[in-house]
């Protein structure tokens, strides 16, 4: 009997890229690890809508069944974490287990954020445009090289779906139906996340019937990125704790 596959959903204007490195340490430990484009972003930008949290999360149910995958292992990082919540609140018979990352269930500041998400749609979808994006992901900027890569896997997202989809992340409000949630949650937050913060993570845990709450202390709003090695060894021992969903 092997293990469950593991799913990662990336954040906005984010791509599977980000999931890489976790995928390549799950198949160190003979786990498959799947990191997926959502629709509108990176290497699936031409897939059409709905650019929504629902949507989404609908879209990865289908998306599963034509794999022919059934239960699985969920991650979730930023706006791929709202999503995440949003799967398993309409799907929760196919999710075992549950990483939340960097993520949420309400936005800090809902009408901020529908305020950029304007900007966004009457700006230049250009690299002007993606900069302070990128720039938010992290607490301490990466390598000139990483950084240019992060940029253009921004840029990949069609503007539409990132206006929609940002729009769809502000009004999320999934607070109330945490409870709902009965598998096991481990939430990892970066200490220095100016866009999801520690604080986000600690409502989360206070809502959820079963769940942890991890705080790293060097990281921004991409743990996983940021402090590897200190991610992985909260992150792998949770991911890989059960066989076909059950606890070892």
């Amino acid at each position: 009997m092997g293990r469950l596959p593991v799913v990662f959903v990336h954040g906005f204007c984010q791509s599977s890229a980000y999931w890489q490195p976790a995928c390549r340490r799950l198949e160190e430990c003979g786990c498959d690890g799947l990191a997926i484009d959502l629709p509108g972003f990176a290497g699936a930008a031409d897939l059409p809508g709905p650019y929504t949290m629902e949507g989404y999360a609908d879209w990865l149910a289908g998306w599963l069944t034509v794999r022919g995958t059934g239960r699985i292992v969920l991650v979730g990082g930023s706006m791929g974490g709202v999503v995440a919540q949003h799967f398993v609140l309409r799907h929760p018979e196919r999710v075992a287990r549950l990483l939340l990352v960097a993520t949420g269930a309400v936005a800090g500041d809902p009408a901020g954020a529908l305020q950029k998400a304007d900007a966004m749609e009457a700006a230049s979808w250009d690299e002007a445009a993606v900069i302070p994006i990128v720039a938010g992901f992290f607490h301490v900027p990466p390598p000139p090289d990483a950084l240019a890569r992060y940029r253009r896997i921004a840029l990949e997202a069609r503007q539409r779906a990132a206006v929609a989809a940002a729009r769809s992340n502000a009004r999320s409000d999934t607070v109330a139906r945490l409870v709902e949630i009965g598998c096991p949650t481990l939430i990892i937050q970066g200490r220095h996340d100016r866009a999801r913060t520690p604080e986000h993570g600690a409502l989360m845990r206070s809502r959820l019937p079963h769940a942890k709450l991890v705080v790293l202390e060097g990281s921004g709003h991409t743990p996983q990125l940021e402090e590897p090695d200190a991610f992985h060894a909260a992150a792998l021992p949770f991911l890989l704790a059960g066989r076909n969903g059950t606890l070892d």
